[in-house]
């Protein structure tokens, strides 16, 4: 997946067979982060800043918990910095430099997704088990947890989010204070 920020082409790829300190993998990268070495991880996110071949700047994002993959909610954007959901959490990178800002454990299991809301100035994390609120600099401003897992279905707006659960249980979450809802089904 390629995507354009401030004029820098950043390119996101699966490393499905990445293995830590080898010389055997399909592609090298400056630096390797990790929330937690002490876990072997589940998916590797390769990012880049130019040309693949030849980048400006790269690092492979190692993550733990759920695995995921990469899709267009896999990313987000604000003020020089890509915020970018790999396993059970989200990774801070300033540009063009990939420099790691902060990482975050968002959810028990796995980040399906990472929105930033402008008019909020927040970032919104989608997990298995929670919705959580951030700010730019990483800190979790609430969480909110529904009766079973949020895997059917997300929607954002400018004041809240819609989301399903596995029992097709529909909640509305105000980004505001993170006040939720139960809705009938």
């Amino acid at each position: 997946m390629k995507k354009v920020f401030e004029g820098y082409e950043l390119t996101l790829v699966e490393e499905k067979t990445y293995s830590t300190n080898s010389t055997d993998n399909i592609r090298s990268y400056k630096t390797e982060l990790c929330r937690n070495s002490e876990y072997r991880h589940t998916c590797a996110h390769g990012v880049f800043v130019g040309d693949i071949e030849s980048p400006q700047a790269s690092t492979i994002l190692l993550g733990v918990g759920g695995a995921t993959g990469i899709h267009e909610d896999s990313i987000a954007y604000h003020d020089s910095i890509c915020f970018i959901a790999a396993g059970d959490s989200v990774f801070a990178l300033q540009l063009p430099s990939l420099e790691l800002l902060w990482c975050r454990k968002v959810d028990f299991a796995t980040c399906f997704g990472i929105y930033w809301v402008k008019e909020k100035n927040c970032l919104i994390s989608w997990g298995e088990v929670d919705v959580r609120r951030l700010t730019k600099d990483g800190d979790i401003e609430w969480a909110a947890s529904g009766s079973d897992i949020f895997t059917e279905g997300f929607e954002l707006d400018k004041d809240q989010i819609e989301i399903t659960d596995f029992n097709n249980d529909v909640y509305k979450i105000e980004i505001e204070t993170g006040k939720n809802l139960k809705l009938a089904k």
